[in-house]
Formats: structure tokens, sequence, C-alpha cells
């Protein structure tokens, strides 16, 4: 019985030794492109890329949002809506041996706001005047602006933001109220870290 129970241990431990043994510390690189992983963002954002609407941007890391996609009428197009919520307090992991950490609240822990982006076909429109004047209501004004990458971009006089690009043109459509999160001040801030794709 002795004999029978030393010959199995061998080779259960030379497979427990082999299961113990510490392996490449190099990780594999991803097969998957990771989503918005060329944006230059700050430190705490966090980026958000659309390939197949063509474009991407940084956001504030403690905002979570749920996404949904529709197409719009008129003028023909993708519309992305975006609902924000600043999440709530973050509470950090206790330290064996002090007191527990206070939570970690950003200002606007618990505010929300609505986001609506829109892609529309550029249809050989030689500006972004002119795709406005065929497409939007005539009674719009547009004040040039910079905006990531785009070829042109505008400020349109109801506060919507409009972009052209190679192939399309993008409408950013703020909407949040009075005592809500500052979408505006927070999306204005980071216009310059848009990349238009297409």
């Amino acid at each position: 019985m002795r004999f029978a129970l030393r010959l199995i241990s061998i080779p259960l431990l030379a497979i427990v030794l082999v299961a113990c043994q510490i392996g490449p510390t190099d990780r594999p690189v991803p097969s998957v492109s990771q989503i918005g992983s060329d944006l230059k963002c700050s430190v705490g954002d966090h980026a958000f890329e659309d390939a197949q609407a063509g474009w991407g941007f940084c956001y504030p890391g403690t905002w979570k949002y749920n996404e949904r996609a529709n197409q719009s009428a008129s003028p023909s197009g993708l519309d992305l809506t975006f609902d924000i919520t600043d999440v709530p307090c973050a509470s950090p992991s206790p330290v064996q041996g002090q007191p527990t950490p206070r939570p970690i609240c950003s200002p606007g822990a618990g505010l929300f706001a609505f986001m609506i982006i829109s892609t529309y076909d550029r249809g050989g429109a030689p500006s972004l005047a002119a795709w406005a004047q065929s497409n939007l209501d005539k009674k719009l004004t547009l004040e040039p602006i910079q905006w990531g990458n785009a070829i042109e971009g505008g400020r349109l006089s109801d506060g919507r933001r409009v972009a052209l690009t190679p192939q399309h043109v993008i409408m950013l459509d703020l909407r949040a109220g009075f005592g809500n999160l500052d979408l505006e001040g927070a999306m204005s801030a980071r216009l310059g870290t848009w990349k238009f794709l297409i």
C-alpha cells in the first residue's frame, strides 16, 4: 500500500510543481482595437469612439452613460443619444489598520444631462454654411469655431455645434436644464479632443 501511495504521489507532485511555475510576464496585445485608444485624453478623462459614425471624443471619467442609436428623418442621418449621469461618490479601498476612508465625490455627483450627436451625409456641400443653408432652418446663424480636426466647425444660434468632415456633417446637441449636469462646460472644454475619422 505504501509503495502504491508513493507511486501515485510522485507524478502528482510533479503536476503541482509545474502548475505553480511563473509564466511569461508579457501580456498579449489585444486583437480587437480598444475604443478610443487613439484619442489624446487628459488624465482622468475617458475616450469614446464610434468608427462607424466616424468620430470620437474625450469625456469626464466620472460620467456613466446609456447610448441609443436612432435614424433621423430630416435631414436623413444617424442620431446617437447619450443619457449621462455623473456617477455618485466612489469609496476607496480600506487599508488594514486605518479608519474607513471617506467617499470621494465629484462636484456634480448624481447630476444628469442628455446629449445627441447626429451624423449626416455631407452630400457634396462645399462648405458648412452651404450645408446648413440647404438642410436647416434659414433663421439660424452660424458662428465659426475650432472643433477637433474638422475641416470646418460652427456654432448655430440655437447653441448646437456642427462640424464638416470629408464625408459627413456632425451635429452636437447638448441638453441640460438648470441645476443639472454642466454638459456645456464639460464638452466645450473638450472640443479640441474630437477626432473625425471620415
